[in-house]
């Protein structure tokens, strides 16, 4: 008889390869794990381009008013859709948040650092939109979480105080940020999707570890000790450097496998469920537990 730990690696890594395969089988996966799961207020305007929106999720009532988690989606910065994320929403609505998650402008209609403003964007509007519902959201520090480069942009926008400075908040804005398989030291750009990307930003203005990382909020930096599309030593190396980071390696995982982790069926997987409850609990409570 095959065992569960058997059953459960392997469950994971075939739904990787799914995910993996394309934004469509991505759009299953999420239909599969959240259902007919629609954001309660759709495709708030946080700018003036097609891509500068973003939908909230707010958890039950009795719930509410809940703390704010922003949601940063990866795909190698020249796709994604916010849609294909409620699956995500809905696990942290579960826990008593409140989540917002952002479209933003791609390339190769765009550059770095136009998808990090965006992100600084859509973090301000949802602050401002905290302040003016207050009866769905608590006017407090936002936890940030994302994916891949997600991930990146989360990350990024706080390490580099350019950003938040330009939308009028600062880091102590910032409850925490999680990174899932995360890129944050991958300088020299040796793909097409950071040459792409990038084109010929120097290091200094590009890579989290090159920043001061003195005051930054505090980190959680999961990764698969698999994950050969977003190296393991990115979060390594981000964890030596930032003061506050928590590092999480799973064992036998690739790089989908710690977003699937966050899903309700087959692919749950507790060993990043477990510290990123802990995280969000330990630094943006929500008084209901």
């Amino acid at each position: 008889m095959l065992s569960r730990k058997f059953l459960n690696v392997t469950s994971n890594s075939l739904i990787a390869i799914v995910m993996l395969a394309g934004c469509d089988k991505l759009a299953a996966y999420n239909h599969w794990q959240a259902g007919d799961l629609k954001p309660d207020v759709a495709a708030l305007s946080y700018g003036p381009d097609d891509r500068q929106v973003l939908d909230l999720y707010l958890p039950e009532q009795s719930m509410q008013p809940a703390p704010l988690l922003v949601w940063f989606y990866g795909g190698s910065w020249d796709s994604g859709d916010r849609a294909k994320y409620a699956f995500v929403a809905k696990r942290f609505n579960e826990l008593g948040y409140a989540v917002a998650i952002h479209d933003y402008r791609l390339v190769p209609d765009v550059h770095f650092p136009a998808f990090i403003e965006d992100g600084a964007s859509a973090v301000a509007y949802v602050k401002q939109y905290a302040a003016q519902h207050p009866e769905q959201i608590k006017d407090g520090p936002i936890m940030l979480a994302g994916h891949s480069a997600g991930a990146y942009n989360a990350v990024q926008m706080v390490s580099d105080p350019v950003y938040l400075k330009a939308v009028d908040l600062d880091r102590s804005a910032i409850a925490g940020i999680i990174g899932l398989s995360g890129p944050y030291d991958f300088y020299p750009y040796d793909v097409a999707a950071t040459q792409n990307a990038f084109g010929d930003t120097p290091a200094s203005e590009s890579q989290p570890v090159e920043m001061d990382l003195a005051h930054m909020p505090p980190l959680l930096l999961v990764t698969g000790t698999r994950d050969h599309t977003v190296y393991p030593r990115n979060s390594r190396r981000l964890a030596e450097l930032a003061p506050k980071a928590e590092l999480v390696e799973i064992p036998d995982t690739g790089h989908a496998g710690t977003l699937i982790a966050l899903g309700f069926y087959l692919t749950t997987d507790e060993q990043v469920l477990a510290p990123v409850k802990q995280f969000v609990r330990e630094h943006l409570p929500t008084g209901k537990q």
